[in-house]
């Protein structure tokens, strides 16, 4: 439903031009038309020199308004996630992170959300990634796309691997620019809603743009304000992700070498060692045959496992088809398809105000405003566990049939074992059982979450012109921040024991043991059977943890450019600019949460800043062009740039590029960059606190490790290195403890990370023929070397970068110590050493090389000269064909940075070798049909996978079909009702309702919605 807030702020938006409208239309009507015999200078994403053309050096893919709303897109994520380009993005589909819920994050080229740039009107925008390893995401200033309307968009301009020289920082898959309408006059409504072929997944979208101009035209006012809705789904409420398909061991499988997979897939998987009521087992492992049993009741004389039924009755339990642990198929087991979120719901209330006032002729104020309020959460999350399965906090827990919660009958079952229990020291007589629960009545865990963001701009802008060249300049301040709370239930742990610790008092009562604890309130729980807990016991036990943050940006900037030299081809033009940037963020968990009073480890709470000085320059040189021509070069222009940053963490770095654009013939323009591109670190990255962490990892000194590796050489060497540091022989053997003992350490930030760079360079063309007419062909390919990758290195990838390295890297190597004897030591309070450091480093790389193609054809049926002659002038209509294509050649990633680990990802689900999109779209007068066709090519599960290891190997290719359907109204009845515009729309997505392919459960990458219906309406007026 449409709420208050929304006709609250169309209210407004209609007070601000509603008293006008008649006005601005008079005026707007008798304005004069503009001069289009000189083109305007524009800037284009990727540089700021102004030039007369939207062509880039750069392969550049550009998304207009128009298509976001005629497609039905409620979130220009969607509409950015459907590029072929586009990679497996962070968005409320699927489990959600612990701090990220609700979030849309762009993946251009799967390369990460952190290296994908976003800027609006071509400046940077707030992020709001929250600084925690859990918020789904990898860390930095992700921007989130619920934050920009739909409204008020022009374009949305999107550059590949490239833009670092221009923006700075994390512009390495490249950049995304959402360039808003300057001027606006009138009042606009739009109201949408969205249901699905099975009557659910309901969204609500409604707007209100409304500008007016004021003082002559000197000063217009805009503002736009949006509310938008999506309702939440559960895994049962699709077949796809309700069926549990999981791979599992083949039983035929004898040897590695029969040609039978080791793993085929399996449905309706369960955990067979726990449900929701529990499971009784006697003792404290996770074998099945040790669970407990009553008589069969449909096999007189027989006995059959058991499980608490409600009120903590012993009823039949049947585990299913055991495949191994933790997967079974069928059966009472755990159903995780009950306790897993499909779509978590969004509610987004976004505002915009712009003003632009031409002080003189020449000088310009601009001023933007972004206000965004959502909540989310994710409906469904897996639930407190007590589990054979688990360790810890989370393991089975012991009961004594003793406990005045089980029933006579109950109690009777259990010492009624043909295998009596292990006897309760403490109550002669009983026994000791342990209980396997996942305790979905106590609280599921799922996590709420509700923020806010506001961005402020004010640009003072002009231009000039002096000895016949024309310059520009500008100055901004620009100011961000993102803020709110995560919040989830838990249980306090020491309140859970002492509350499952229950005995009768004197009268006969069930009460906690604990004196001291009744004397707090504790209130005894009873964990046989679901919904069994009372409610005086989850609230004794019961915590909620709260988490705060804030993300705050502020940033300066000033440029100047224009014309310095003219060639006989044009100007030479310039840019030369300089940016302050502040990045400041804080995460504060509050104290059960922090204090780790609950099931999850403790979080720490973090804060942070840095602030980068960087200055730039670029320039433009027309070599041929015009007049200043000839055959085989009607045109070429080479451009340059350069970036120097000043982190005050990272330190200093250059970022650069240059690239050449050239006209063989006026139908060919050829072009290229090359660029080195950096993404600075992470305030995660840098200044999360140490953390204890237990564990372990495969040492490569130990001898059953020692000769083998990347470089068997190379790490004996260095191992034997250490040794003899040590005092110990060359031929020492170490057997190390790590390898099968945890060791305590710490996980944490480093504030001595390096920025990770890039290589990058790009090739392509774009062709439009003149003897085809509305032809357009472009192609780029694409390469992308990532060096230096931060990455969060457990003690595994320490030790292996450490002794297979021939420098043996001091960095890494001093992040663990050994001792006497060659162990790798653990944490110790009385030196003060707190073990193996973990964490974030530089190391990684990744290798990219792809293509995109491009192809428009638009014309008119009149156009073909047997159809304009049977048309006898009449309007036949024209066809508009928009093809999209995205090939992956390498797709590779190492995270220890030596290759051993090398991933190969190309043509893995998430990553086809080939995707694409086709628009096919008919216009006729008011009509206008469009069907795109999406494909998803052939994708490999995992390309290290056999076909002696698995069946199936990959998934089959995918087609996905979307109807859009618009008519234009004005002539119908916009006259009637005083409306300028009136357009109706229809939209049907997944036209065939298509199913993900077998094998998967599509979160992410196929749609999961199935078939999906919108109706909008669009009066301006």
């Amino acid at each position: 439903m449409i709420s208050r807030s929304l006709l609250l702020g169309t209210s407004m938006l209609i007070a601000l031009a509603s008293a006008t409208t008649a006005f601005a239309q008079a005026e707007q009507a008798s304005a004069p038309k503009e001069d289009t015999a000189e083109l305007e200078a524009v800037v284009v994403t990727g540089s700021r020199i102004r030039r007369p053309d939207l062509v880039s050096a750069q392969p550049i893919q550009v998304l207009s308004s128009e298509s976001i709303d005629s497609k039905g897109y409620t979130n220009v994520a969607d509409a950015l996630n459907d590029m072929p380009s586009a990679g497996v993005p962070i968005n409320p589909i699927g489990d959600q992170g612990s701090f990220g819920t609700g979030r849309n994050y762009i993946n251009l080229f799967n390369l990460g959300t952190n290296r994908t740039l976003t800027l609006v009107n071509g400046r940077r925008f707030v992020g709001s990634n929250v600084a925690s390893l859990f918020s789904g995401a990898g860390g930095g200033g992700q921007v989130d796309f619920n934050a920009i309307p739909t409204g008020l968009i022009d374009r949305i301009e999107t550059i590949q691997a490239g833009g670092a020289a221009v923006y700075g920082s994390d512009a390495i898959a490249g950049v995304i620019n959402v360039i808003t309408k300057t001027h606006f006059e009138g009042v606009e409504i739009d109201g949408q809603y969205g249901v699905s072929d099975r009557s659910d997944a309901d969204v609500y979208r409604g707007r209100i743009t409304a500008g007016r101009n004021f003082l002559d035209g000197r000063l217009n006012l805009s503002g736009s304000y949006e509310y938008n809705e999506t309702t939440q789904l559960g895994f049962n409420d699709r077949p796809i992700t309700a069926r549990q398909l999981a791979f599992v061991v083949n039983p035929l499988n004898r040897t590695t070498t029969d040609g039978i997979p080791g793993s085929i897939i399996a449905l309706n998987r369960r955990i067979p060692e726990v449900t929701l009521g529990g499971l009784a087992f006697r003792n404290s492992g996770s074998a099945l045959s040790s669970l407990l049993t009553v008589a069969d009741p449909a096999n007189p004389g027989q006995r059959i496992a058991a499980q608490f039924g409600p009120g903590g009755t012993l009823i039949p339990y049947n585990s299913g088809q055991f495949w191994s642990a933790s997967v079974a198929s069928g059966g009472d087991g755990m159903n995780l398809a009950d306790l897993s979120s499909l779509i978590s719901p969004v509610k987004r209330h976004v505002a915009t105000f712009f003003a632009r006032y031409d002080v003189t002729d020449h000088i310009r104020l601009n001023t933007e405003v972004f206000y965004n309020h959502q909540t989310s959460v994710e409906p469904y999350n897996q639930p407190i566990y007590n589990a054979p399965i688990f360790g810890g906090t989370s393991s089975s827990l012991a009961f004594s049939t003793a406990n005045p919660f089980l029933s006579a009958a109950t109690r009777t079952a259990l010492l009624g074992q043909p295998t009596p229990l292990t006897a309760d020291a403490a109550n002669p007589g009983e026994g000791i059982f342990y209980l396997s629960r996942a305790s979905a009545d106590l609280g599921n865990n799922k996590t709420s979450t509700e923020g806010d963001l506001l961005r402020t701009v004010f640009n003072l802008e002009g231009d000039f012109e002096f000895a016949d060249r024309k310059f520009f300049w500008n100055a901004a301040a620009n100011f961000g921040k993102s803020w709110g709370s995560f919040s989830s239930p838990n249980i306090d742990q020491v309140k859970f024991n002492n509350a499952i610790d229950a005995v009768r008092d004197g009268s006969g009562a069930i009460v906690c043991r604990s004196a001291a604890a009744r004397a707090e309130g504790c209130a005894p729980l009873n964990m046989f059977g679901l919904g069994s807990p009372s409610d005086a016991a989850k609230k004794y036990i019961g915590v909620q943890f709260v988490s705060d943050y804030a993300l705050i940006q502020t940033g300066y900037e000033a440029n100047f450019g224009g014309d310095i030299v003219k060639l006989p081809a044009g100007m030479v033009s310039f840019n030369a600019g300089y940016e302050y940037r502040k990045e400041k963020s804080r995460f504060q968990p509050n104290d059960p949460q922090r204090l780790g009073v609950g099931r999850s480890a403790a979080i720490t709470a973090l804060s942070g800043s840095y602030t980068t000085k960087e200055a730039y320059i670029e320039g433009l040189i027309p070599i041929f062009g015009g007049d200043f021509s000839f055959p085989g070069m009607r045109s070429l222009e080479l451009e340059g740039a350069r970036r120097r940053v000043d982190n005050s963490l990272a330190g200093k770095n250059d970022a650069w590029s240059y690239g050449i654009r050239w006209k063989p013939i006026n139908d060919l323009l050829i072009r290229g960059t090359r660029s080195g591109a950096f993404r600075a670190p992470a305030i995660t990255e840098l200044f999360l606190p140490n953390a204890v962490s237990f564990m372990t990892a495969t040492d490569p000194c130990d001898a059953r490790n020692i000769n083998s590796g990347p470089n068997p050489a190379t790490r004996g060497a260095n191992c034997r290195a250490d040794f003899a540091a040590l005092g110990l022989p060359s031929t020492y053997n170490l057997t190390s403890n790590v390898q099968a003992a945890t060791v305590q350490g710490t996980t944490s930030g480093n504030r001595a990370l390096r920025n990770e760079l890039a290589d990058e360079w790009s090739v392509g063309f774009v062709y439009q023929p003149s003897f085809i007419k509305g032809l357009a062909i472009s192609f780029d390919w694409v390469n992308v070397d990532i060096t230096d990758a931060i990455v969060n290195f457990s003690l595994t990838s320490i030790m292996q970068v450490c002794y297979d390295s021939p420098s043996k890297p001091a960095d890494v190597c001093s992040r663990f110590r050994r001792n006497a004897q060659g162990q790798v030591i653990t944490a110790d309070t009385t030196t003060g050493y707190t073990g193996p450091a973990a964490g974030f480093v530089n190391a990684g790389y990744t290798n990219f090389q792809g293509a995109t193609l491009g192809v428009d054809y638009n014309f008119e049926l009149t156009d073909i000269p047997f159809l304009a002659k049977s048309a006898n002038g009449a309007d036949l209509g024209g066809f508009g064909f928009n093809f999209d294509l995205f090939h992956v050649n390498k797709q590779e990633t190492s995270v220890t940075g030596l290759g051993f680990d090398l991933n190969d990802d190309k043509g893995e689900i998430g990553n086809p070798d080939v995707s694409w999109r086709l628009d096919t779209t008919y216009k006729r007068g008011p009509l206008a049909v469009t069907l795109t066709t999406s494909f998803t090519g052939k994708s490999y599960f995992n390309k290290d996978f056999t076909a002696e290891t698995r069946d199936p190997l990959w998934v089959r290719d995918y087609y996905l079909n979307d109807l859009a359907i618009s008519y234009d109204l004005t002539d119908l009845v916009g006259g009637r009702l005083g409306l300028d515009r009136v357009k109706a729309r229809l939209n049907v997505r997944n036209l065939f309702d298509e199913e993900a392919p077998w094998g998967t459960t599509g979160l992410g990458v196929y749609d999961v919605l199935g078939r999906y219906y919108q109706v909008g309406l669009n009066a301006r007026f």
